[in-house]
């Protein structure tokens, strides 16, 4: 399902993590991989020349391991903003996928003065993965395909998301789906009538998942929904959480939904965050 991925090669140390990814990717039928390093140009002349040089050097090696795994592998090497370059270069390949490394709540305070990862997701049509990279502080919870945890508020924003779970659901050991009722909504409907109604709606998804029944748990839970989605992927052992991403129009789609955001802030899984259809 992600033929083509266009990958985050140098976020960081993040990269090696990254190019580790590919062997599962491949038992989804990923078959293009395309490597991507971004510079920043605030560098002098001599010293951007030597940052060129090393990164060609990196991206060239990366590439023939790679290719040594039987993919067909491009490099692509720009000076710019990075969020800026890896959608404009995923929206002209037409990936289904970017992928890219994250180093959690500490790199997303910076995220006001231009957090890459923020900004890619914020700016992106393309389905995204963010495989968190340990270090420092860092602990990694969760990484890959094996476990999914799908939260989902029914909304038109999670209809991809959804049909993304049901799909990877075929090769995962465990799938979990959680829908979390907000205090609003449990004061303006009533307890009783929301959960009914919440239940309703997760029986309705449940049934795209009518192949995989014995690994499939439901979840409604009560509270801050990006704060119960952290908790439940702990207590499920959760390898991967699948969101989906708010947003209707070019500008409303620089405002990540609020749940998105903070899922992104706080998981220690891998976070697959899908578009809604009209923007993929």
């Amino acid at each position: 399902m992600f033929k083509h991925v266009v990958v985050a090669a140098h976020f960081a140390s993040a990269s090696s993590r990254l190019l580790e990814e590919m062997d599962e990717l491949r038992r989804l039928g990923t078959e293009e991989i395309t490597l991507v390093d971004v510079l920043l140009s605030h560098h002098s002349e001599t010293q951007d020349e030597v940052h060129r040089q090393d990164a060609h050097r990196r991206l060239e090696e990366e590439k023939s391991v790679l290719e040594e795994a039987g993919l067909h592998v491009n490099a692509e090497l720009r000076t710019g903003q990075p969020a800026h370059e890896l959608s404009t270069i995923a929206r002209a390949a037409h990936a289904s996928l970017i992928l890219v490394g994250s180093r959690g709540e500490g790199h997303f305070r910076e995220f006001l003065r231009g957090s890459t990862v923020l900004q890619l997701i914020r700016k992106t049509a393309t389905p995204t993965l963010i495989e968190p990279v340990g270090g420092g502080a860092r602990r990694v919870g969760g990484r890959g395909f094996r476990s999914l945890l799908l939260g989902t508020d029914f909304s038109e924003s999670c209809y991809e998301a959804e049909r993304h779970a049901a799909e990877l659901a075929a090769s995962a050991e465990k799938i979990v789906l959680c829908h979390v009722l907000e205090d609003d909504v449990v004061d303006a409907m009533g307890e009783n009538a929301a959960r009914a109604d919440a239940e309703k709606r997760l029986a309705a998804l449940a049934d795209q998942f009518a192949n995989h029944r014995d690994r499939l748990l439901t979840r409604i839970e009560y509270g801050n929904p990006s704060r119960v989605l952290a908790d439940v992927a702990e207590e499920e052992g959760s390898t991967m959480m699948i969101i989906g991403k708010r947003g209707r129009s070019p500008i409303r789609e620089l405002m990540l939904g609020s749940t998105a955001q903070n899922v992104v802030r706080r998981a220690t899984q891998s976070v697959l965050m899908v578009p809604r259809a009209s923007l993929i």
